[in-house]
């Protein structure tokens, strides 16, 4: 896909519609993937970075390089956070169920984030 369409894509009414079908096919597809015993494809398919690729590519088309390099920047400062969230998950699941555990894990995620931006 050429950055002319792209671009069409990202100045078009009809955008956020299209981001939102494309994440919420990812989302779609690993859960299903999930719910059928294959954990590690379905973290696989999350992990792979086609949605931040994809991300990158229309932040890009939207709003130029700077933004890009500003998201990015992002990604890398939350990371820390993010893995002790699924540290969370993953400890506390079998204790408290998914439902807690992933609470708690957002809990942690949004007080480290919060110490880690501050930086």
């Amino acid at each position: 896909m050429s950055s002319l369409h792209l671009a069409n894509i990202a100045s078009s009414q009809l955008r956020l519609i299209i981001y939102f079908i494309i994440g919420g096919s990812i989302t779609a597809l690993t859960t299903y993937f999930a719910s059928v015993g294959k954990g590690t494809l379905s973290a696989f398919i999350v992990t792979l970075p086609l949605l931040t690729a994809l991300t990158f590519i229309l932040i890009d088309a939207d709003s130029g390089k700077d933004v890009v390099l500003n998201y990015a920047r992002g990604l890398l400062i939350f990371t820390p956070p993010w893995i002790c969230y699924v540290l969370v998950v993953m400890v506390g699941v079998e204790r408290w169920g998914a439902f807690k555990s992933v609470g708690l894990g957002i809990a942690v995620y949004v007080v480290l984030s919060y110490f880690v931006r501050s930086l």
